[in-house]
């Protein structure tokens, strides 16, 4: 009988040992680097990981704490509703009287003008406003009593000239011993206020 002959394997030569002489591959280094540079990388993102678990226990206590805080004012500002909507009704108020105060015009303005414009022997009677109809301009009439046409005449020339005031006319005259008179117009957008 004869002996079978050994099993030929090819072999190859692995050197472990890096002479100072060679150049050293790109991916011989970077595997060298992440072998001894790895643990440290592990390392950190341990304690990181870590870190952030123990926070988050933290902020789901500080979060607990002031949910409780919370519940306890509810009851306070619950108690405190019916002075919100008395305040709030208040606001609301003051708002409306401002708004109607900005919108309307200033009739001590215009009384003051009409008195200056108005001639010394002409005796107004009545004088009325109306914002009704021709919203957001005022409408007014004014009646009165001229002892003649002429200061009749200047008095509504001079209500035409006057930018406080505009379509200035006379819609009703008669004669009765003396001149009597209606004449009408609207405030411009100035109001009659004075600036």
């Amino acid at each position: 009988m004869t002996q079978p002959k050994p099993a030929k394997f090819n072999s190859f030569k692995v050197n472990l040992l890096i002479h100072k002489g060679e150049q050293v591959k790109l991916y011989t280094r970077l595997l060298k680097w992440v072998l001894s540079s790895g643990k440290y990388i592990v390392v950190f993102v341990e304690i990181v990981v870590i870190g952030a678990f123990v926070l988050r226990y933290k902020l789901d206590a500080d979060l607990g704490d002031l949910q409780d805080k919370i519940k306890d004012q509810i009851p306070y500002i619950q108690s405190l509703k019916n002075d919100e909507i008395l305040i709030r009704q208040t606001q609301f108020q003051l708002s409306s009287i401002k708004q109607t105060k900005e919108d309307s015009p200033d009739l001590v303005g215009v009384f003051n003008k009409i008195s200056l414009l108005t001639p010394q022997d002409i005796k107004l009677t009545a004088i009325s406003f109306d914002r009704s109809q021709s919203y957001p301009k005022t409408t007014f009439s004014l009646s009165g009593r001229s002892p003649s046409n002429l200061e009749l005449s200047a008095f509504l020339k001079a209500l035409q000239k006057d930018p406080s005031f505009s379509g200035i006319t006379l819609s009703n005259i008669s004669f009765e011993g003396q001149t009597v008179f209606t004449i009408t117009g609207s405030l411009t957008s100035q109001g009659g206020k004075s600036s």
